[in-house]
């Protein structure tokens, strides 16, 4: 029994170092129904979920229907009329990943993104590096733009849809427009996955 209760100890204390290494302050969560798995370091959010995380200088509003958010892995994982805030832009998308070790959010399904200063893009996916603040989207892109926009050098509108375009966010200029493109195979995890 000593022995178990040393292992239990042992887990928890795992858990709240990881969790302080994850995020550099514990991320805010609330939903209609949740709970911490506390043997996989787990958030589990169902309903009306809201979390609001502040990961190295990364401030954050993420709300979902569902949501996972691993302090072990550093990833939160949302689903179901998702929406990102920060700091003036909006992501809307039906699923996004963001993982803390890369600083990056991947978000797919009916990607919506709106700038307050100056633009409107939606696409089928985009990947936001939070670190260099650069937008990616993919897919069947479409840009609205207001006359503030800033393009960088030799980069010129050329119609209103795109297969990739580079934004980015501090800055407020697009960095590519590009009407061919490969994209990405963007993964998101299933929420199987994160059990």
């Amino acid at each position: 029994m000593i022995n178990r209760l040393k292992i239990f100890a042992l887990a928890i204390l795992m858990i709240v170092a990881a969790q302080g290494r994850a995020f550099a302050e514990m991320p805010e969560v609330s939903a209609g129904e949740m709970y911490f798995d506390i043997f996989k370091g787990v958030y589990v959010l169902k309903g009306n979920v809201h979390v609001a995380t502040n990961n190295h200088g990364f401030k954050a509003k993420i709300t979902a229907d569902e949501a996972y958010v691993s302090v072990t892995k550093q990833t939160c994982w949302a689903e179901g009329n998702v929406k990102l805030e920060q700091e003036g832009i909006t992501f809307g998308c039906d699923r996004a990943y963001l993982q803390w070790a890369t600083r990056t959010a991947e978000v797919t399904g009916s990607v919506k993104f709106a700038n307050k200063k100056s633009v409107a893009i939606n696409s089928d996916t985009a990947i936001f590096n939070w670190h260099d603040k650069v937008v990616d989207f993919y897919g069947a892109v479409t840009l609205k733009a207001d006359k503030k926009l800033k393009f960088a050098e030799g980069v010129k509108l050329d119609g209103k849809t795109y297969q990739h375009v580079k934004y980015n966010v501090v800055e407020d200029t697009i960095l590519e427009l590009d009407k061919t493109f490969d994209a990405p195979e963007i993964s998101i995890p299933d929420i199987e996955s994160q059990e």
